[in-house]
């Protein structure tokens, strides 16, 4: 896996790539049906990927700073994307065209260790949270979500994203969450 320290040196090049945007709780990034497009580098906030089913939220990801929030699998197989990308609080972030990105990356090659310690990301949280799933009980997940997930995420996501996250009703984690003895 790449350095801390490797990918932190290319970040001030990366942000000349693109331009600051603001957003507020609860604004939508990407939606399902999107083409990928851009990225967006969080420098502040947090974000949430979801599907729907049967109306209901599936959060499959949590992202903090340092994250790269955008559809990964419609950026590889160019199809629309099925999830979307909203604002669980207020974030700001670098704004970065996909298009500008490749056309840049037979002048830049630091692009190319960006772009494969971005998929290493995804891959890393999408397998953080099918391991949590495996877990046995509500519990076990929730410990585990604790143990792995960034601090600024477990203080800041509102408990129902929590919840579904976890794979959970909001009404058995706050259970849950009552009768907790490891907190």
């Amino acid at each position: 896996m790449l350095e801390r320290l490797q990918i932190n040196q290319y970040l001030p090049l990366l942000q000349t790539m693109g331009h600051l945007r603001s957003y507020a709780k609860g604004d939508v990034i990407f939606r399902a049906g999107d083409s990928s497009d851009g990225l967006l580098y969080l420098t502040q906030g947090i974000v949430k990927s979801y599907y729907l089913n049967d109306g209901k939220e599936v959060i499959l990801r949590l992202m903090a700073k340092n994250s790269a929030a955008f559809n990964y699998s419609a950026f590889i197989t160019g199809q629309p994307s099925q999830e979307a990308i909203e604002c669980v609080q207020a974030c700001e972030g670098i704004w970065i065209s996909l298009k500008n990105l490749d056309d840049q990356r037979k002048k830049h090659p630091w692009i190319d260790v960006m772009l494969r310690y971005m998929a290493e990301q995804h891959y890393l949280s999408m397998e953080r949270r099918l391991v949590m799933l495996h877990h046995k009980s509500l519990e076990q997940r929730y410990l585990y979500f604790r143990e792995v997930m960034d601090q600024e995420i477990v203080e800041n996501t509102p408990m129902h994203c929590i919840a579904s996250y976890l794979g959970a009703t909001p009404e058995s984690f706050s259970r849950m969450k009552r009768n907790f003895t490891h907190v």
